[in-house]
């Protein structure tokens, strides 16, 4: 009788046991951009497949890169070249301020084809691009056309990418956190810190650092404590799960997990009903089956805007 009256609580704990956590948690969503030049690069695969990469357009590694990501299930996102202030050296397919939106729809879509598995785009430099509209709005009518997704990297405070992005329905978020401008372990860490004070009172957060060795030990060292503090490393898979190129690359393997939760579930339920058929009959059973060199003229570096 006592175990008969229990049951409700055996099943309260077995169904939360493989349930999604219902602890409120806070999203860390991490890109590491300007994949694609240096040979040593490809150590960002030691990082959780979490991890974003955001790679340059027609570099020499870009399309292995692409496809290694691929094949390990990591989002990818093109880093698309915007002209600067400062007149920075762009790479291949820049878009420079004085280009007709014909020509802006052009390079987007050419530079697409460098890095064809792409679900979202965000901007290299750009502090010129990316503050004035009529460009702005040519490549974000593109980004949306293709069913991408649009991060500002926040290289400049006029940018107006994201607010654009907003109006024009495209899927977007804006850099909070540069991490890595200076390689030395006390600013990486303070940045860290700073990502995860941001994350705490947000909900989430969006992390912008770069493939250096530095930055990928740093982070090989301190991510794994984050879950134990009630964070949530989250690709941008899952941030913008709702755009159309993400759930068509990401959704069918989204689809297939849940329903494998579901017939989990189906399965617990169907055990404990044979439990209480032992139970009721005096039998108790019970069953838990459980990296050519980077330029430094592509080096992203300054005290307001780190990331160019």
């Amino acid at each position: 009788m006592l175990l008969r009256l229990l049951m409700p609580c055996i099943i309260f704990v077995l169904c939360g046991l493989i349930s999604p956590k219902v602890n409120a948690k806070s999203d860390i969503i991490i890109i590491l951009d300007d994949l694609g030049y240096r040979p040593s690069d490809v150590a960002a695969f030691s990082l959780p497949k979490e991890i974003t990469f955001s790679i340059l357009p027609q570099t020499p590694l870009a399309s292995e890169i692409a496809h290694r990501a691929e094949q390990e299930g990591r989002a990818v996102m093109l880093h698309m070249p915007m002209q600067a202030q400062n007149g920075k050296n762009m790479g291949p397919l820049g878009l420079t301020t004085d280009m007709f939106a014909g020509a802006i729809t052009y390079n987007l879509r050419k530079a697409m084809k460098s890095v064809p598995n792409a679900v979202g785009v965000n901007n290299h430099m750009g502090s010129a691009f990316t503050g004035q509209q009529e460009g702005m709005e040519a490549l974000l009518k593109e980004v949306k056309r293709q069913g991408l997704f649009f991060v500002d990297s926040r290289t400049t405070v006029l940018t107006k990418g994201e607010e654009i992005a907003q109006r024009l329905g495209v899927p977007s978020a804006s850099r909070q956190v540069f991490l890595d401008h200076k390689l030395e372990p006390a600013f990486l860490l303070k940045q860290f810190n700073q990502m995860k004070r941001i994350a705490k009172k947000n909900g989430h957060v969006v992390v912008i650092g770069h493939p250096h060795p530095e930055t990928v030990s740093f982070l090989n060292t301190h991510l794994p404590a984050l879950e134990k503090e009630g964070f949530t490393l989250t690709s941008v898979a899952d941030y913008f799960s709702h755009a159309p190129k993400v759930a068509k690359q990401f959704g069918k393997e989204r689809n297939q997990t849940a329903q494998l939760t579901r017939l989990d579930v189906k399965k617990i339920g169907s055990e404990i009903s044979e439990q209480n058929t032992f139970v009721s009959s005096g039998f108790v059973q019970s069953t838990l089956s459980k990296e050519s060199t980077f330029s430094k003229e592509m080096t992203e570096r300054s005290a307001t805007a780190p990331n160019e």
